[in-house]
């Protein structure tokens, strides 16, 4: 009796809603939402824009007005083709699911972005101009441009494939990380305002960081380094680094007598060294 009455309930609210949007002299648009979990996702969110009968109205107000963070986490979702029609859609985190593609060229509110722990192999964001904070972490990616994303304080793009990161003249960026690609030339130059530096298991074969005199934390071990200058990064606490190139700029041995943390390949703490 009680699941009567509450469907019952749900089915003359949602009767309701759909009479009032029909009132206003909107012409519903009906739109597929192809992922069965996904629609699932949608029905707890924005109920109102699902007909009596099951169909979903992508132009219904709950929908395009929708500015809330929206959380799938680990719902087995293939596909977010629907996403489109949330264009005020201000949070988006749909990490560890199955996607292969995701396209939110049309989410142009977007501010921060979480897809880590998916099967992306490219991720366009030209349009994504809001982002302050990107996930992208442990996909198949193998390119990544964020030079035109200038609100970006925060990336995380650890465990791809990438061999080429274009971080462009944001100054406003304060941690990348980017460790565990294939990335053979990383340019941080003009990203001066960078704070924490991971990019640890890599194919780099030199650094320049030279330019970022905000670095607290530069993490770049276990890649093809010959030679590290921390001269100019006064600001720097933490650096973890190969042993074997402590040695290879005197501005390491000065950090570490300056009371810097100097850490090895497996944070180990580096004890005090002489140098030939």
């Amino acid at each position: 009796m009680t699941r009567f009455v509450l469907l019952f309930t749900v089915l003359t609210v949602s009767q309701i809603s759909y009479s009032c949007f029909k009132e206003k002299n909107v012409s519903p648009v009906y739109s597929e939402i192809p992922d069965a979990n996904f629609e699932a996702y949608l029905k707890t969110i924005v109920p109102d824009a699902f007909t009596p009968d099951n169909k979903f109205i992508s132009n219904h107000p709950s929908v395009v007005s929708f500015d809330k963070r929206m959380s799938i986490i680990n719902k087995s979702i293939g596909s977010l083709s629907g996403i489109e029609y949330f264009t005020s859609l201000k949070e988006l985190d749909c990490r560890d699911n199955k996607l292969a593609t995701l396209d939110v060229s049309k989410n142009i509110n977007l501010t921060s972005l979480n897809c880590g722990y998916n099967q992306l192999t490219t991720l366009n964001l030209k349009k994504n101009t809001k982002l302050t904070r990107l996930e992208c972490y442990k996909n198949q990616l193998t390119l990544l441009d964020v030079s035109i994303n200038m609100n970006l304080k925060w990336l995380n793009c650890d465990e791809n494939q990438i061999i080429s990161l274009n971080l462009g003249k944001n100054n406003v960026l304060r941690r990348i990380h980017c460790s565990q690609n294939q990335l053979t030339a990383l340019d941080v130059s003009k990203n001066k305002n960078l704070t924490i530096l991971e990019c640890y298991r890599n194919q780099l074969t030199c650094l320049d960081i030279s330019k970022n005199k905000s670095l607290t934390g530069l993490y770049c071990y276990n890649n093809n380094l010959s030679c590290l200058d921390v001269s100019k990064n006064k600001s720097l606490v933490f650096l973890c680094i190969d042993d074997s190139i402590k040695c290879c700029h005197f501005s390491i041995k000065v950090f570490k007598d300056r009371g810097g943390h100097l850490l090895g390949s497996y944070y180990q703490t580096i004890p005090p060294f002489t140098c030939p």
